[in-house]
């Protein structure tokens, strides 16, 4: 039986190369072609804007978290509070409410307290208005001022009305409340753009001071009357 000259292998499969026993030709590098699929691959260059772009953006987070904490660290140590506000005396004059119509005149003494030992404050702005219940009956500016450092400032105001026109409901329900309690409860609101400054630092805030429930005795017959108790706190925000 003849043999053939050029056996395949057992398996079927053709050879790796067209003939057989020879090997495929060296590259310039001394390795078969595609040995190292990547050999020739050459990575794209960066953009170069794209580049400066992010290290702006990393620039720019990283200022903006140095100045966070160092701000975070002046603010823990000065440790700014909002003023402490007393009613020390409220009176009522010329109180009257007939035919829908509310005259009367109200003399208020307040009591400022800078409560911060490294900021001073300066009050501008200051409204202060005279309600009951959630209606407000008058309303005046304060005069600007300031105070240093757990300065105590006395403030005194008036709030007037005459012949203004209210609601029904309101008039009779002041006129209950005299009858029955001898006494009348207002409320005072005040709203003012207060500056905190501690060297060249500044910083504005709004800040609101509820008086609730400040009675003043004005029975039915009277048209005059004084803050019932002693002074009271007011709450600030």
């Amino acid at each position: 039986m003849q043999q053939d000259p050029n056996p395949r292998p057992a398996t079927g499969y053709p050879y790796p190369y067209p003939y057989p026993n020879q090997q495929p030709p060296a590259s310039a590098n001394g390795y078969p072609p595609h040995a190292y699929p990547y050999q020739n691959y050459h990575a794209p260059h960066p953009d170069p804007r794209a580049l400066l772009i992010r290290r702006l953006f990393i620039a720019l987070m990283v200022s903006i978290l140095f100045f966070g904490l160092i701000l975070f660290i002046f603010l823990l140590v000065v440790r700014p509070q909002l003023p402490t506000v007393y009613i020390t005396s409220l009176s009522v004059s010329d109180f009257n409410v007939s035919n829908n119509q509310l005259t009367g005149s109200w003399d208020l003494r307040l009591q400022f307290l800078n409560p911060n030992s490294k900021m001073s404050l300066y009050y501008d702005t200051v409204l202060c208005a005279v309600y009951y219940g959630d209606d407000s009956l008058s309303e005046t500016r304060l005069q600007p001022f300031d105070q240093g450092t757990k300065d105590q400032t006395p403030i005194n105001a008036t709030l007037s009305v005459s012949g203004t026109y209210v609601e029904g409901k309101l008039a009779d329900s002041i006129g209950k409340e005299r009858a029955e309690k001898g006494s009348v409860e207002f409320e005072l609101r005040m709203v003012s753009v207060v500056s905190f400054r501690y060297g060249v630092y500044r910083r504005r805030r709004y800040v609101r001071v509820y008086c609730d429930d400040v009675a003043v005795g004005v029975t039915g017959s009277s048209s005059s009357g004084k803050m019932v108790g002693s002074g009271k706190r007011c709450n600030s925000y």
